[in-house]
């Protein structure tokens, strides 16, 4: 795969997660990696959230793309920081959780110092285009199988053709008609 590479600077507001988010997502649905987009947003979210909070500084987010996806924003403050310890007295804690979040997601993440500043970045593999992701079959999809199913079985009731759209498996649906044992 040839490198690619995007780089969008922001500014220390929050409207900016949101940009980042979109930004990253389009960079990967033009790349054909859609399949990590959930996944990067997420932490794209938290990685933003975190140096418009604690930096204040303006921010470049780059997605960089080789033998896997790597994820940064660099900011203007020097401070390294270590992420707090997960917050296990307060569950309900509003904040505290972000860079936890994206250990659990990425396969690798680190804070590095840079000239004027640090950079947060974390890391993801490539998905392998070759296996079919559940994300790609669609609900219409299934309904359309279960459909076919149900006329070669020979049943051609309207309650059987209806009980298929979206309604889970056979016997849930005998269920929900009141006609299984």
């Amino acid at each position: 795969m040839t490198r690619a590479e995007r780089r969008l600077t922001l500014p220390a507001e929050l409207m900016s997660v949101r940009e980042g988010r979109y930004f990253a997502r389009n960079a990967l649905i033009e790349w054909g990696y859609e399949r990590l987009a959930d996944d990067v947003q997420l932490c794209v979210s938290e990685l933003i959230t975190n140096a418009v909070r604690h930096a204040g500084t303006e921010l470049v987010l780059s997605l960089y793309v080789d033998s896997q996806l790597t994820v940064e924003v660099r900011d203007a403050q020097p401070e390294l920081g270590a992420p707090a310890p997960q917050p296990a007295d307060d569950p309900l804690a509003a904040s505290g959780r972000g860079l936890h979040i994206v250990a659990a997601i990425s396969k690798d993440w680190g804070v590095t110092r840079v000239a004027g500043g640090k950079a947060v970045w974390f890391t993801l593999p490539l998905p392998d285009m070759d296996i079919a992701d559940a994300d790609v079959f669609a609900m219409d999809d299934r309904r359309e199988t279960d459909r076919d199913a149900d006329r070669n079985n020979g049943d051609t009731s309207a309650d059987s053709r209806d009980l298929g759209r979206g309604t889970g498996t056979r016997e849930m649906q005998a269920r929900r008609a009141g006609t299984a044992s």
